[in-house]
């Protein structure tokens, strides 16, 4: 699995490799979680982001996404963004981005996890100098692997766990935004300390198409620190919210 996300990444990457630059970015995010009627979930992700280099930017947003398990091997989910961005010194953007979505789970119950998660959003973005809004949709495709390493189940308490994933996100080139289109790689680990807490540290490789030049590519090294916490710890669904 790892070798074809990395031959994936590789065959994208190397088109632009000799006309990018390099940023570093931090985002800090808590994801609440409420599982509810055995077969529906309700999380309220809140995520603050920043780059570490220039162009400087810093964005803040909120989350809820409400999930529904229709079958084992297939969720429904639904949910909007509500973003805030500092594109730059005297450019700034409020979005509003609804979504709707379905997770496809291939090997459901079993030790690997491994899934796909598909969704589409309608990305409506203000520029908060001159009022004026631009629309956009933007289909997004990700395929996921969760793979415990100390239990037998993703589902126990005291679990390490490691997380590879890829993701493709397209959007059109007219809206003038800074990461538009982009291809992102995750590797990272987690723990499950309980039923209520699981905490994740995850690296992302991100590919980004500039919206604001659009000559202009860059590669992105994120560092994700998550903290999801479940109310009703004592809930026997599975589900475990959306991960952005």
């Amino acid at each position: 699995m790892k070798n074809r996300v990395l031959f994936v990444w590789l065959a994208l990457a190397a088109p632009t490799a000799f006309a990018q630059s390099s940023n570093g970015q931090l985002w800090a995010e808590y994801m609440l979680n409420y599982p509810f009627a055995n077969s529906f979930n309700l999380e309220n992700a809140v995520v603050y982001s920043t780059a570490f280099t220039s162009p400087k930017w810093r964005s803040i947003d909120y989350t809820p996404t409400l999930e529904y398990s229709l079958f084992a091997w297939m969720d429904l989910s639904t949910a909007v963004t509500l973003a805030y961005t500092a594109q730059t010194e005297d450019y700034n953007t409020f979005e509003i981005r609804p979504s709707i979505g379905t997770r496809i789970h291939f090997t459901p119950n079993r030790r690997v996890l491994l899934r796909a998660y598909l969704r589409i959003e309608q990305r409506n973005f203000e520029n908060l100098d001159t009022k004026e809004w631009d629309q956009s949709y933007r289909p997004r495709a990700r395929a996921e692997a969760l793979i415990p390493i100390n239990r037998k189940s993703y589902f126990e308490n005291k679990l390490w766990y490691g997380i590879v994933d890829f993701e493709l996100l397209f959007t059109s080139d007219d809206v003038e935004e800074r990461f538009a289109n982009r291809f992102r790689l995750r590797m990272g680990i987690g723990y499950r300390l309980s039923a209520s807490s699981r905490f994740e540290a995850i690296y992302m490789l991100q590919e980004s198409r500039n919206g604001i030049d659009q000559e202009f590519t860059s590669t992105d090294n994120i560092l994700r620190l998550r903290y999801r916490h479940y109310l009703r710890k004592h809930t026997s669904q599975k589900m475990e919210g959306s991960g952005n």
